[in-house]
């Protein structure tokens, strides 16, 4: 039987069947994955209990006088009614019990596979950066970020030698998954990494250049709505030249790193999970600062690891 990257044709088509759950990915909800996966942030939806403190904070806000508050004054009647009635409403509810599934409970299923190469996507695009005075981007900095299939991600960001500026690049690369059904997505990657990052700053001028390398999880669903994953060892930079009045450098070469991530998933959402490097950088021109910054990235693969727990279904 013929074989591809030492695994059986028939083996590669029934990994990829678990991958994607037995499904074909639309066009247009592929093109969602990776939208969202360039974000580099992604906002949180408030919960009931955050629109309760809301709610809260709202109405104290409308209290009248300093610490302690007069609750005797006639202006203050209508918050504090207000703080009362929504304590009460609180106060009123009860709390369900908690659902137990019948049937003795759920039925774990675990399955594993690699996610390229080849990868499913490969992408690089600019980033806003903030400037070293706190505004948004200005000027026009160099950047530069390349990405392939087969695993090669790389971001660059220069400061011009006139104007001020700041700016950055990203580059990254992946696949999907689709779940057969809830559970527990683990990814794994072993990337070799390399950076090299330089800070010359006169007197005050500020400066500042950084780099992260991140592993990460991310989802979307038909309607556009947003999951976002651990995001890894991007926790902390692998660079970070800020000091003014000074030169600062630094570099490192074939670094490789072991990381994973977890995420608890669903089947109504569309995962992209991947390998990103970033970089920023901000000065003020010559003579002043100026800052350069480098990350490239060899992904041999990722991995994952699904693990599912789905109900039984009761006996009669």
């Amino acid at each position: 039987m013929a074989k591809k990257g030492g695994m059986a044709k028939h083996d590669l088509e029934v990994a990829e069947f678990l991958r994607l759950g037995g499904r074909k990915i639309p066009a247009g909800l592929a093109a969602k994955a990776r939208a969202a996966a360039m974000k580099s942030t992604l906002p949180k939806k408030p919960g009931a209990g955050t629109d309760l403190r809301v709610q809260g904070a709202k109405l104290y806000g409308e209290l009248k006088g300093a610490s302690p508050i007069a609750v005797d004054d006639p202006a203050n009647r209508g918050p504090l009614e207000a703080i009362l009635r929504l304590h009460k409403k609180v106060a009123s509810k009860k709390l369900a019990f908690p659902v137990v599934l019948p049937g003795g409970g759920p039925v774990s299923v675990v399955f594993s596979g690699p996610l390229g190469p080849p990868f499913d996507f490969a992408d690089s695009a600019l980033i806003l950066g903030i400037n070293p005075n706190g505004t948004f981007e200005v000027g026009n900095p160099t950047r530069l970020g390349t990405a392939n299939v087969n695993g090669q991600i790389s971001a660059s960001a220069v400061t011009p030698e006139t104007g001020e500026s700041a700016g950055g690049e990203l580059a990254q690369v992946g696949s999907y998954f689709c779940p057969p059904g809830p559970g527990t997505l683990t990814i794994s990657a072993s990337p070799t990494y390399s950076f090299e990052f330089l800070t010359n700053s006169l007197n005050t001028a500020p400066v500042y250049a950084e780099g992260w390398i991140e592993l990460i999880i991310s989802g979307v669903d038909e309607q556009g709505d947003q999951v976002w994953a651990e995001n890894l060892y991007g926790v902390d930079p692998l660079f970070y030249g800020y000091q003014s009045g000074q030169i600062q450098s630094g570099f490192q070469f074939g670094v490789q790193e072991s990381v994973s991530a977890s995420l608890a998933v669903t089947p109504s959402f569309l995962y992209s999970c991947y390998v990103r490097v970033t970089v920023e950088v901000a000065g003020e021109g010559w003579p002043g600062s100026l800052a350069v910054a480098m990350v490239s990235a060899t992904v041999p693969s990722i991995s994952y690891e699904f693990v599912g727990d789905f109900p039984t279904t009761a006996k009669r």
